[in-house]
């Protein structure tokens, strides 16, 4: 017999295509990934695996079984969405990963909502970074991840998900009032020589910064790294240094700091899910529910720039 978890370890080198890729989506060591995947082949009878390089490669017959083990991973998730479907009513436990801002501008709304409406279904959410959301949806351990992609990263790849696209968030320039009529005269650039806060290097934020001073023909001096969109916004507000921030992170008494009509990119925020786990009853309530918390998110004003 099979062993599940084994065979999502097949399943997740398919798509990842190394040992170390997997072992990082799973919060597990190299060698113990490499340790349960030759149980998998002595217990499948067949070679599953060639080494490529410094990679492992699926054999003929490894890839027939990570294409047969991706149904059966699917057929599990599409049993428990049936057997929910029996229920005479919404109730049990819905788990949420999220990544920081998507606590105050969807979970938190979502749970309010359900709370009255849905009293027996208890909504239980936690903060991690977007990937170890996604790594922990994929270890059952959550039922839904929200993330944010910004658009200049590559997309990660979803074998065994399905994402929900929830909203289109625009990132916009926070800068000290002063310098408003010079940005809008010359652009980015006047900018060129003054500080900036942003979040640490190789995150979201901090790429945006240095792509968009890259476009502008100067590199930003980064005066101010911070943990968090709403913390970069409340050093912004002492109008001391410049930020590249997303819409939903400004509160109303900072509006007065963003440089309108100045393209600096932009994220998507989804929901995501296992395959075959949109047919439960819970989980479909929620996703409609973050949908309709999503739609009336934005400003109006920002719609058109979203989209």
């Amino acid at each position: 017999m099979l062993d599940l978890r084994r065979m999502m370890l097949l399943s997740d080198l398919a798509d990842l295509g190394s040992v170390t890729a997997v072992a990082e989506r799973r919060s597990i060591t190299s060698s113990a990934v490499s340790q349960q995947l030759r149980v998998l082949e002595e217990e499948a009878g067949a070679v599953l695996f060639r080494r490529e390089g410094r990679t492992l490669g699926l054999t003929r017959s490894g890839q027939v079984l990570a294409e047969h083990v991706r149904r059966v991973l699917v057929a599990v998730d599409e049993a428990m969405s049936a057997v929910a479907e029996t229920r005479d009513r919404v109730s049990g436990r819905v788990a949420i990963a999220t990544f920081n801002m998507g606590l105050p501008m969807l979970a938190a709304p979502t749970m309010r909502r359900l709370s009255i409406a849905e009293p027996d279904l208890r909504v239980e959410v936690q903060q991690e970074t977007s990937t170890a959301a996604l790594r922990l949806l994929r270890q059952g351990e959550v039922d839904i991840a929200l993330t944010c992609r910004y658009d200049f990263v590559g997309e990660e790849s979803l074998g065994g998900l399905s994402a929900e696209p929830l909203l289109d968030e625009p990132l916009v320039l926070l800068a000290p009032k002063s310098s408003h009529l010079k940005i809008r005269k010359h652009g980015l650039s006047a900018l060129a020589n003054g500080p900036w806060v942003t979040g640490p290097q190789n995150s979201g934020l901090g790429v945006a910064v240095m792509r968009a001073g890259a476009s502008a023909g100067f590199t930003p001096q980064v005066k101010h790294r911070l943990i968090g969109a709403q913390n970069i916004c409340d050093l912004a507000a002492t109008e001391i240094a410049s930020a590249i921030v997303p819409r939903l992170s400004i509160p109303a008494a900072l509006e007065g700091l963003i440089v309108p009509e100045l393209q600096v990119g932009g994220r998507t925020i989804s929901a995501i899910v296992r395959d075959g786990r949109q047919r439960d009853p819970n989980i479909a309530l929620i996703l409609k529910t973050l949908h309709a918390v999503a739609d009336g998110a934005l400003p109006a004003e920002q719609l058109d720039v979203a989209s």
